[in-house]
């Protein structure tokens, strides 16, 4: 179609894609009408039920007039008015259409501070283990890093390189093993950088899983389409994140929980070995669970992975979930090995955004090798003006996590993250040892029940729960909200978790109820001894409260904790 012929073209009235049916449904709304602006545009008898203009040109013209109005309310101040001064503070934002005209940019960040001012102070939410430290010049990096998109490799070298150092630098605190394809791959070890953790957790489930599929195939002498109907299981303890809920829901993978003790939150090798058979993809091992800190023995797995492989004719791997400790584990003493020194360990997952002290959204992941593992999530990119590979379960992703983790291991260094790793322990002792201290009425019997892994050799997190012996009205998550009253944030939970493909709400732990609660107080690097000082102060202030109003607390039935998971993993 030429232009003039565009130009002469009538279009239709009242199209729904156009803006004077924009304009009429906003006449609509400001008439409070009760139907859609276009069903009375296109019946004319109804215009005078709702008092409109008996024709579509004032139609027309008043929706322009109302337009204008709206125009005139949030752009005639010229921005001479503060924001408090203005007409748009008063304005409600619960209807959650796109407003008609846009705020001054000031007002705009008076909304969402305002919007944020409602939620916990970040510094004293013992809850999570995301990092909310940031110097101004990691600031600076992270936003410059907004403006990257990394999937675009041809556009961006520089900022790809900076990527696989990273990698290539968690690979090494790890103790992966140079590949024998090292030199080919770029001087790059093989690994991505993720979004978050939960993503790191899915890759590493699919690699297993295709992994999984070439040696079933080979073993049985099947095809890969009769594979295919087959569905894989993979061993993991009771105490796993959301990430794995979702791999198990998401990809078609058949969960084997392992229920350890409450009084040792780890996995029992043992076990592990009873559940492996020929529909095995692989072997879950976590350092450090989010609900008490622990480590699972990797080494102890290992070499029972590794006598089941030999008498059955196995290839089961073991991937660590090493999410929170996989930037502590390395600069502590004495631990055994975990990493890529053991031979049936074939991924490691961590998130930078926690103890690797990045911004909310890092994640990594690093493979012993490309062949029979990365290479199976490996898609080939050209379409950007070049080739390159792809790892990740998402493509366009800003550079902000990437650029703040560099800053970050070029700020602390490994004495930085040792010395902070100290620091966190020593806070988490302080915090132990002055709730271990705390007694009940009679003054004798302890308060509490300690359930984390004591003072070294676990993350830093204080784990326990009041003590049962002592039958009191209240329970740790009562004493969750008491504690909200001092401003902090600690998270009480069930002893159970739901599972994942049938729905059924089970026990955590093999040697404890359901019902039971305990609580989690995680120690990042910004709670430091002073803050930890005024938690325990608001610790005595709270169960004070509790002893004086417990007797309130007997007439309910038992409290149905909400047992989502995702509430408890960050």
């Amino acid at each position: 179609m030429t232009r003039k012929e565009q130009k002469s073209r009538k279009e239709p009235e009242y199209d729904h894609d156009t803006p004077t049916e924009q304009l009429a449904n906003q006449a609509a709304r400001m008439t409070k009408m009760d139907k859609p602006a276009v069903e009375v545009v296109k019946n004319e008898s109804s215009w005078g039920e709702y008092n409109l203009p008996p024709s579509k040109n004032l139609m027309l013209k008043k929706s322009k007039e109302i337009h204008q109005q709206l125009k005139n309310k949030y752009t005639g101040l010229k921005n001479q008015l503060p924001y408090y001064a203005s007409r748009v503070c008063d304005e409600s934002l619960q209807d959650d259409r796109l407003v008609e005209v846009g705020f001054p940019a000031r007002y705009c960040l008076r909304e969402v501070e305002d919007m944020h001012s409602l939620d916990f102070s970040q510094n004293l939410n013992t809850s999570s283990y995301v990092n909310v430290v940031a110097e101004p010049e990691e600031e600076e990096v992270a936003l410059m890093g907004l403006k990257v998109n990394l999937a675009d490799q041809t556009v961006y070298p520089a900022s790809f390189r900076m990527h696989n150092k990273c990698v290539n630098i968690v690979a090494n605190l790890w103790n992966c093993p140079k590949p024998k394809d090292f030199d080919n791959n770029g001087g790059t070890y093989a690994g991505a950088g993720t979004v978050g953790s939960t993503e790191a957790c899915l890759l590493s489930g699919l690699a297993l899983k295709f992994r999984w599929r070439k040696w079933y195939a080979r073993k049985y002498n099947k095809s890969e389409e009769e594979v295919l109907s087959i569905r894989p299981n993979l061993v993991i303890s009771t105490l796993y994140q959301a990430a794995w809920e979702k791999l198990f829901k998401y990809f078609d993978i058949i969960p084997k929980f392992v229920r350890p003790s409450y009084k040792e939150m780890k996995i029992d090798p043992e076990k592990v070995g009873a559940l492996i058979d020929e529909h095995t993809m692989g072997v879950v091992c976590i350092m450090g669970n989010h609900y008490s800190g622990h480590y699972d023995r990797v080494d102890l797995v290992d070499a029972i992975v590794e006598k089941v492989n030999k008498e059955k004719g196995l290839e089961v791997g073991i991937h660590v979930d090493a999410a929170s400790g996989g930037f502590v584990a390395p600069f502590q003493e004495y631990l055994p090995p975990w990493d890529f020194r053991l031979k049936n360990v074939m991924s490691i997952s961590a998130s930078g955004h926690k103890f690797g002290e990045a911004v909310c959204g890092t994640g990594w992941l690093v493979w012993r090798q490309k062949e029979r593992l990365a290479e199976h999530v490996a898609i080939s990119v050209s379409y950007l003006g070049g080739h390159a590979d792809s790892y990740t379960l998402n493509f366009s992703r800003p550079a902000a996590g990437l650029y703040s983790q560099m800053y970050k291991f070029f700020r602390l260094g490994r004495e930085g993250y040792t010395q902070i790793t100290e620091n966190m322990m020593a806070v988490a002792k302080y915090i132990r040892d002055e709730i271990k201290g705390m007694k009940g009425e009679d003054g004798v019997t302890p308060l509490f029940e300690i359930l984390d892994d004591g003072d070294k050799g676990c993350l830093p997190v204080v784990a326990a729960m009041l003590n049962p012996d002592l039958h009191l009205p209240f329970d740790d998550v009562d004493l969750q909200y008491a504690l909200v009253q001092g401003h902090w944030y600690v998270s009480g939970y069930a002893m159970a978790f739901e599972h994942p493909t049938q729905k059924t709400q089970l026990a955590l732990f093999h040697d404890q109820v359901s019902s039971k609660t305990m609580f989690r107080i995680v120690v990042k690097s910004n709670l430091t001894i002073r803050l930890a000082e005024h938690l325990v102060e608001t610790f005595h202030g709270a169960i004070k409260y509790l002893f004086e109003h417990g007797e309130g607390y007997s007439h309910f039935p038992h409290k149905q904790v909400n047992l989502k998971r995702s509430n408890y993993v960050c």
